[in-house]
């Protein structure tokens, strides 16, 4: 666990914010807060690595809740979300990270924040997509949040302790949410529903082109178009072919189809398959 190991380096000590009133603490100087902040925090950091994660959470609430330019009070914020994200209580984790992360967008500490946004929202993939390929009524918001957070850590933090991290679960998640186009692709094929089987394998080449632009995926978008007469999502679908896979196994193919449709009208001589 991130920082835990702080923990044991700190001597015992007591919460002198939780029996400080106002007016107490109207009085205290920086000096003050910032040794009481420090006090709690460690406390708070023994009870996470204890596991005792409800009396974690309420010391680090209240660190975090003093002045910002307590060194402590950031820490708080992040070892907060810490310890809702080990009892996998992802949403108030993220709530914790986005909140650091508005509140000290300098601190060293953003990368963290921000990597672990990106894998609470990991974390919120349904179970069944890690077994199987998922049906096609599986809500996909959690697995595209998690893309998209992915893919901001990556651009805004291309260089960090976590990249490497990030680029493998964001290879993951693009590999399950593009499993699951396909899927749902070839469960409409069964059913001759070819304008569907377009649609699904036509947004996975666009959202998943490193996955998707292989020959046989292609051309296979190219058949379904041409069994609904799509004269367009075909053409574009052939000449997509023609400029990625020139010497792909269908290039005769495509080239006297693209051919035959720039020449004028005609019907589908394909059964999408």
């Amino acid at each position: 666990m991130v920082g835990l190991a702080l923990a044991t380096a700190c001597l015992a000590g007591c919460d002198a914010f939780s029996g400080t009133s106002q007016a107490d603490a109207a009085s205290l100087t920086p000096a003050d807060l910032s040794r009481s902040a420090r006090e709690a925090y460690f406390e708070g950091m023994k009870d996470l690595v204890a596991a005792n994660y409800t009396q974690a959470t309420q010391r680090f609430e209240q660190v975090a809740r003093g002045p910002r330019y307590v060194r402590y009070a950031a820490l708080a914020r992040l070892r907060a979300g810490d310890a809702a994200f080990y009892q996998e209580s992802y949403e108030e984790a993220i709530r914790h990270y986005r909140a650091f992360a508005t509140q000290y967008e300098s601190d060293p500490n953003l990368p963290y924040a921000r990597f672990r946004v990106a894998s609470a929202y990991h974390a919120r993939i349904p179970s069944e997509w890690f077994l199987s390929v998922p049906s096609f009524e599986i809500d996909q918001s959690m697995g595209k949040e998690a893309l998209r957070e992915l893919k901001d850590f990556l651009a805004t933090f291309p260089i960090s302790r976590f990249t490497e991290d990030a680029r493998a679960m964001k290879a993951e998640v693009e590999r399950l949410l593009f499993d699951h186009e396909i899927y749902v692709a070839d469960f409409y094929a069964a059913d001759d529903k070819w304008r569907a089987v377009a649609w699904r394998l036509d947004t996975a080449i666009q959202s998943y082109p490193s996955l998707a632009l292989n020959p046989g995926l292609v051309w296979r978008l190219a058949r379904a178009f041409g069994a609904v007469e799509d004269r367009d999502g075909e053409m574009r679908a052939l000449a997509l072919y023609l400029d990625k896979f020139p010497e792909g196994p269908h290039m005769n193919d495509a080239r006297s189809r693209l051919d035959t449709l720039q020449t004028g009208p005609v019907g589908p001589d394909v059964d999408g398959s």
